[in-house]
């Protein structure tokens, strides 16, 4: 379970914000349930599970097998696709997209619960006070954007863990990002600059 830095847009005149938080929000609540749909095995994704697991030794994978009794003749492939909960009983078909599983699960979910953030502490740096206006915002950069139409933009995969920190662009000395972080400071950037006038409200999230 993972905690990160979400900022929301609203315009200028909304009465409610935890309202419209919570309504912009709601489309990603992990646990808001959907109409059953038909969630498919995801083979790049089993293959690259299959790769890590092949880079363990011998003994690793016996110690795994004799875990989660595991047998047959794929023993990488059935740790690989227990590591991805994927399991053969779960499976209720396969089509001409692969295997299957009949799901309510939101496709769309990116969180449990979240919390207003009042004010954010920033090392010897004046803290933020949320709401604020956009424009006033100094150089950060959350994990997740979402804007007053309900888009949720987030930081990729390969940004990986301090993505999940808030980032300063400035101020800061030697800071190094690497590509995918640089990429995502700029979607930011030129998200927020579409909205100077607009309310940013900070949230803690959880997933």
């Amino acid at each position: 379970m993972t905690k990160f830095k979400a900022l929301v847009i609203l315009p200028q005149d909304t009465d409610n914000i935890s309202e419209k938080v919570a309504e912009l929000l709601n489309p990603y609540y992990s646990e808001l349930e959907v109409e059953p749909y038909k969630e498919y095995l995801n083979q790049a994704q089993l293959q690259a599970e299959m790769q890590r697991l092949s880079t363990f030794s011998k003994e690793d994978i016996e110690n795994l097998v004799a875990e989660y009794e595991v047998s047959g003749e794929n023993l990488i492939e059935n740790l690989a696709l227990i590591n991805l909960d994927w399991y053969e009983e779960d499976i209720a078909g396969v089509d001409e997209h692969g295997s299957y599983r009949i799901t309510t699960v939101n496709p769309k979910g990116k969180f449990d619960w979240y919390s207003i953030i009042e004010a954010e502490p920033r090392e010897l740096e004046v803290p933020i006070s949320y709401p604020c206006r956009v424009a006033d915002l100094p150089d950060i950069v959350p994990y997740a954007l979402i804007t007053p139409d309900s888009q949720w933009y987030e930081a990729g995969t390969e940004v990986g863990v301090q993505a999940l920190k808030t980032i300063y662009l400035s101020g800061n000395g030697d800071t190094n990002v690497n590509e995918e972080e640089f990429n995502w400071n700029l979607k930011v950037k030129e998200i927020l600059a579409c909205y100077p006038d607009y309310l940013a409200v900070g949230l803690n999230c959880h997933i």
